[in-house]
This record gives structure tokens, sequence and C-alpha cells, in this order.
């Protein structure tokens, strides 16, 4: 039983497409709160109270203080929004890979699950690298200026590669570089060409996922040191909250993981075929 053609192609159309919308929509979000903690900088605020005592002073008849609350109540909305579509984007993006992968693992289509586990968690690992980690925001309540935003960071894993490298920070960068960008991608692009040749190069490439299995944690443990680097500085007037990149990076890892276990399981095993003629060689002897 073979399925479709056209219907492997609609899934991955699909989540390409959603992927890039999840990358698009997580840049929304960090533009939004950009944008957001513009407004309520306190060079922003000083001047909102400068407004806000012109409007006293004329008795109303000075609407700029007016336009700047409805300007900041529109920008939270307008965060809320982009949180709530990137959020559906991805939940849908799992449910229709999740589904894909459930529908591949009959045993009538389970001989090329394992290609197709990777090619989803390749997509994963797009959008986990794009799409930003962590936030960051530095909030405090001032007297007279009320609630200012002192500092605010949206940091996705190759925004802050480039980012450390830009100012000198070679061994970080190269760290992280290596280990949650250069080594995952490799393993992905070793562990399909290993699935599909089954000659010298396949067997290459399957001791290549072999070796590189061995550091299958490690890009998870630099995700996670660089996000306790940049959640360190935290106290009670800043707030950080995960972003959807290290969602879909850590689905790549698990995914990955699995994808990478049934290849080395799979070619450990002796070709059926190469069996059938072994058998048939044994009984002509």
């Amino acid at each position: 039983m073979r399925e479709p053609p056209i219907i492997t192609l609609l899934h991955y159309v699909v989540a390409s497409v959603l992927a890039v919308l999840i990358v698009i929509s997580a840049g929304d979000i960090s533009r939004s709160h950009a944008r957001l903690s513009q407004a309520l900088s306190p060079e922003a605020r000083s001047e909102a109270a400068i407004h806000d005592a012109l409007a006293a002073l004329s008795l109303g008849m000075y609407a700029g203080a007016e336009q700047e609350r409805l300007q900041i109540t529109a920008l939270n909305t307008r965060v809320l929004q982009d949180w709530r579509r990137a959020n559906w984007l991805a939940v849908a993006l799992f449910c229709w890979s999740g589904a894909f992968l459930a529908l591949r693992f009959r045993p009538a289509l389970r001989s090329r699950w394992t290609q197709h586990a990777l090619s989803v968690a390749t997509i994963f690992l797009v959008v986990g690298l794009l799409a930003p980690m962590l936030s960051i925001v530095a909030q405090r309540e001032v007297p007279i200026l009320g609630h200012v935003i002192l500092r605010y960071e949206s940091k996705a894993i190759i925004g802050t590669t480039l980012a450390l490298l830009h100012k000198g920070n070679w061994v970080i960068g190269a760290a992280l570089g290596i280990f949650s960008i250069i080594l995952p991608l490799l393993k992905l692009l070793a562990s399909l060409i290993g699935c599909a040749q089954q000659g010298r190069l396949g067997t290459i490439c399957r001791d290549i996922v072999h070796y590189i299995g061995k550091w299958s944690l490690t890009d998870v443990f630099i995700v996670a040191v660089l996000l306790a680097f940049m959640a360190g500085d935290s106290g009670d007037s800043t707030n950080a909250w995960i972003g959807h990149g290290l969602w879909f990076f850590a689905a790549y890892a698990v995914l990955s993981w699995i994808a990478g276990h049934r290849l080395n399981s799979n070619s450990a095993q002796p070709d059926p075929q190469l069996r059938l003629t072994s058998a048939k060689q044994q009984n002509v002897k």
C-alpha cells in the first residue's frame, strides 16, 4: 500500500507555510513589544507626565495625553493579538505534523516513517533557530511616571550567535553556533542521506549520525545555559517568558532523537534481500 504522493506533498506545503507564518508572527510579537517598550520608556513616560500636566492645566482641552493612552492601549492589544496568532499557528503545526506522522506509522506505510520524521524535525529546527526563544522585560513603577519599561530584549539562537560574534565573544558564540546550529543541521542531513542510501555513502552517514548522537543532549544543554545566562539578572522588576523558538527546538531534539534511534536500529538489522540470497546459497550447497 502506497500513500498518494499528493498527500505527502500537501503536508509539507502546509507545514512549510505554517512554519513561515510562525516565524513572521514571532517577529511581529518582538516588534510589537519593542514599540510598547518604547512607548513606556522613561523618556516617553516623562513626556507623557508633562502632557498630563498640560491637560490638567488646560482643563482637558489639551488632548495629547489622551492620545498617548490610547496608543499604549492599542499596542497592548496588538501584542496580545500577535501572541494569540502565533500560539494558534504553533498548535496547528504541531497537530498537523503529529497527525501526519501518526498516519505514516501504520504498518503499510511505516517503511519511510524515519525519513518523514527527520523532514518534520528539520522544519521544527528552522523555526527553533529563527523564532525567539526567550524574551526579557525590565519594568518598574516610578513615582509620577507610573509604569516604566527599562529594557526589553528578545533572543533567538541565530540572532544571539551573530550578536555574540559581532561583539567579539568568539568562544561563546562559536560554541552556541556549533552545538545549536551546525551539529543539528549536519545530523539531520546525514540522517536523511542515511535513510535514502544503503551503500557505502549511507553507511558513512549513519556512522556520522551515531557519533553525533553522543552529543544529542549537548545542543539542549547549550540552549539551557544560554537561557539561564540571559535570565540571570532577573529580579522582582524583571519578567522573562519562553518564546516559540524553544518549544520547536525542543520538539526537534526529541523527534530527531527518536528518528536517529530508529535509523540505527534499522541499520543494525540485516537486509531481508541479503538474508534471502544467503538462504538460497545455503540450500544450493
